[in-house]
């Protein structure tokens, strides 16, 4: 089944905020790169209130808000093989009318954008109406820890064969995350180096700039580990972390993640740092004495030989002093310096962008020009962009799942090995530090990676 392509697409949450911001914008350029054959039928189950005049307004201001100005044809195009249905998703009787919808399909693909709480109850009412058999995507938290993570999977194989539960983590998505791997293993020189005797530390950072706008009650539910640590950059952990794939398939590069990390220790709570920014507690939907962390940064050690005494530092945080993804690998200073200098080089650096303008810079040592000879850190860019058009990580996925290739989805075994890391994160019960909005967090999180601190993103 996951190898088929699909004749249909069904989004459970056709109107929440994840369809206007990501959801309805890739499918539209979906339309524009490949017209009909990607999606002939979607099937769009909402809320009741909207009907069908005000859906077709929230898919219309949902393009133009996140593409620009767009082409009226493809977005009438996009409107126009699209069925409708508002109703809750756990009712039998708004399952009947997506199965009714599904009537001439044989393959459809199941979007649940639903809230994590109503995901069982969807899929129950899903086996009871007994739709036409296709895959189901998953967006990610999958679960809210490794208990929860394992019912979900239990009650999703109720509906849908192993190998077409698909979990989403749309970092996997990424076109930026994809040039990591490509660094890395097409290169055979950055290959024999990606190791403790040249890496003296890895950098993650995730922080952005913004707070939790309207998300506070949602936020509330989940916090920064299992909002960010857990999912995206614990993937990022795996694969920069991962043993080379035995061959050049999907299939193997998800087992690598998976077995690298099942080498990642759980989080030591004295190498955690939690944070919340000064002025949450007032957003929205948040409680007075709200406990949630919106920063959290901590140290990751992996028992392999590649990366013994090489440490992993992670950061995520809401409100920060800037917006930006980045893995940030440090390399061992030479150690010696050349004979016409009094000076040592510094290490060399090589930093992948992984937010908007995507691409990497290598950092490295050159002679400095004139009659001061010495070092000279110098950049070695890479841009994405100026590259050539990229797709949106959400369109990529959908076409990944409607034409049946699984290679950038999360298996059932990376999401158990990330959430048995977080584990004892997720227990810690002190108050989160305060921090400043537009600071870089805690400043007791400021030393964690040494006396140099974290690399400032670019």
């Amino acid at each position: 089944m996951a190898n088929a392509s699909s004749d249909a697409l069904v989004l459970f949450g056709a109107t929440g905020d994840l369809a206007r911001r990501k959801l309805w914008p890739a499918l539209y350029r979906l339309s524009l790169s490949l017209s009909e054959r990607c999606t002939p039928l979607i099937v769009a189950v909402g809320l009741p209130g909207l009907g069908r005049e005000g859906f077709e307004k929230f898919v219309t201001s949902a393009v133009h808000d996140m593409c620009g100005p767009s082409d009226g044809v493809t977005v009438h195009g996009l409107l126009a093989r699209t069925c409708y249905i508002e109703g809750d998703t756990a009712r039998r009787g708004t399952m009947e009318d997506v199965a009714h919808a599904l009537r001439t399909t044989d393959r459809p693909v199941y979007f649940l954008g639903v809230p994590p709480p109503l995901a069982t109850g969807t899929i129950a009412t899903m086996g009871a109406v007994r739709l036409p058999p296709g895959s189901v995507l998953v967006e990610k938290p999958f679960g809210n820890d490794l208990h929860s993570a394992r019912a979900l999977n239990e009650s999703l194989l109720k509906v849908f064969s192993a190998d077409s539960v698909l979990r989403m983590d749309h970092y996997l998505g990424k076109e930026a995350v994809e040039n990591l791997l490509a660094f890395r293993f097409c290169n055979p020189f950055i290959a024999s180096a990606w190791d403790r005797n040249t890496i003296s530390r890895v950098q993650i950072t995730h922080c952005e700039s913004r707070g939790v706008d309207t998300r506070g009650s949602l936020y509330e539910e989940i916090g920064a580990v299992r909002d960010v640590v857990q999912s995206h950059l614990l993937q990022l952990v795996g694969i920069v972390a991962m043993e080379s794939p035995a061959d050049g398939t999907a299939e193997a590069f998800r087992e690598r993640i998976a077995q690298a990390l099942a080498r990642v220790r759980p989080v030591d709570p004295g190498r955690l740092v939690r944070g919340q920014y000064a002025g949450y507690r007032a957003e929205a939907g948040v409680a007075d004495d709200s406990a949630v962390e919106t920063f959290a940064a901590l140290r990751l050690d992996v028992d392999a030989e590649r990366w013994r005494g090489v440490p992993f530092l992670l950061r995520s945080g809401k409100g920060l002093a800037a917006t930006a993804i980045e893995v940030v690998v440090d390399f061992v200073p030479a150690g010696h310096r050349l004979w016409f200098t009094r000076e040592d080089p510094g290490p060399a650096r090589l930093r992948f962008r992984l937010g908007g303008h995507g691409g990497a810079v290598l950092t490295v040592n050159a002679r400095r020009p004139g009659a001061d000879p010495g070092p000279m850190p110098v950049d070695l860019a890479f841009d994405l962009e100026a590259a050539g058009p990229s797709w949106e990580a959400y369109t990529h996925l959908l076409a990944d799942a409607v034409h049946g290739r699984t290679g950038r989805f999360v298996s059932m075994r990376t999401v158990e090995e990330s959430w048995r890391i977080v584990a004892p994160a997720l227990d810690v019960r002190d108050a989160p530090l305060p921090y400043a909005r537009g600071s870089w967090g805690p400043e007791e999180a400021a030393g964690m990676p040494g006396a140099d601190g974290w690399c400032a993103p670019l």
